[in-house]
This record gives structure tokens, sequence and C-alpha cells, in this order.
């Protein structure tokens, strides 16, 4: 059960700043950010932002691109020129929005699973995890219960959260690693066949996998 595309290097020895917390509960916050289309993280991608001491660890559940004056100018013509909109894909930052789950956090040199004490303040900054992050976190598969209990993120979402986590992992690391997360969700599901068989089909998938 390898992952087809190639485990995530190390090399890169900061996180990635992503934009700001402009609304936070106890399990999930919003940030506000600027980015070009490229630039945008993808659903399942793990992200990190603070509370004092305290490393809040979430995944992305939600992206909105918002339009704004120039967008809405561009729409109203029949046929937007084909120029300006390869210049917004590539060179223009489009106001977005994130959703994030939050699937626990770390106090050095612990790991928990479930809501904070308390959620990130606003503004607070949000940065991409390392591939060193993700693998400490995801290192216990506790966290695969707030995913499937969570009624922000759809079982797609799991599966990418699944996918990023196996692609920071190399040879039979990827291997194990899957094999933990269903013997998760077979014991946290068995009720649930249907939704079972589904989510472990989307994996697959996710995976690169028959």
């Amino acid at each position: 059960m390898a992952i087809t595309t190639r485990a995530r290097s190390d090399r890169s020895a900061e996180p990635a700043f992503i934009g700001r917390v402009i609304e936070a509960s106890a399990r999930t916050f919003l940030v506000g950010c600027r980015l070009t289309a490229e630039d945008i993280p993808a659903f399942g991608s793990f992200v990190q932002t603070a509370r004092g001491e305290t490393t809040i660890i979430g995944v992305i559940y939600d992206l909105v691109l918002q339009g704004d004056d120039l967008t809405r100018m561009l729409a109203l013509q029949d046929v937007p020129p084909p120029e300006i909109q390869q210049d917004m894909i590539e060179n223009r930052n489009i106001p977005v929005q994130i959703g994030v789950l939050t699937l626990g956090y770390m106090r050095d040199p612990f790991t928990y699973y479930g809501i904070p004490h308390q959620p990130p303040a606003l503004l607070e900054p949000v940065y991409t995890c390392l591939p060193a992050q993700i693998r400490r976190f995801t290192e216990e598969s506790d966290f695969i219960r707030t995913l499937v209990e969570a009624r922000e993120a759809s079982d797609d979402v799991l599966a990418a959260v699944v996918r990023a986590a196996a692609e920071v992992r190399l040879g039979p690391h990827q291997r194990d690693f899957l094999v933990q997360v269903g013997r998760e969700l077979v014991r946290l599901l068995a009720d649930e066949p249907t939704r079972l068989g589904q989510l472990l089909r989307r994996i697959r998938m996710a995976a690169g996998t028959p």
C-alpha cells in the first residue's frame, strides 16, 4: 500500500506562513489571507498556530475564494480576456478564507488529542506543519476519532488528511501507518459498515492504491 507520490522532504527548515486567525471557537478557527492560486494549501493539509506555549494542530476542511471589485467587474464580461484570467491565477493575490478543524495540540514534550484549553487568539499567525511535526502528531491514531465525529469535515477531507500524513512517511512506514488507520476506522465504525466501506475506498483512492 505504498503512496504513489514521493514523501515530503524535511529540508524545509521553516514552516510557511499562511495567514492570521480571524475567528475562533473551541473546535474550529478561520484563517484570513491573500494568496496566489498556486500558494493556496490543499484540503487536508496540516497547519499550526499557537496559544501561549501551546502549539495548536489542525487540518484544513474548507476553502473559500473571495471575490473583490475586479473579480466582479470581470465576471460581468461575456468573455473575460484570457491574459487577465491567467494573470489572476499566476500572479494576483486572491482573498481566501480557510476553515481549520482543531485535532489537538502540543506542549513539549507531550502531544494531546482533542480540544485545547483555549482557542487561538485573533490575529495569531498560522503556518504549515513541517513533516516531522506531522509524523509526531499522527504517531497515535487518536486524531482519527475527531475527524470521524466532526460535523465540519466530510469523509473526503478525512481521506485527504490520511494521505497528507502518509506522504511524510517512507517505504514500510507508509504501509504501517495506513494499516493502523484502517484498524482504527474499523474499531470506530463497526456499527456503520456502509460508511466504513466508503471511507476505506476513499483512503485507498487518496493514497493511490488499488
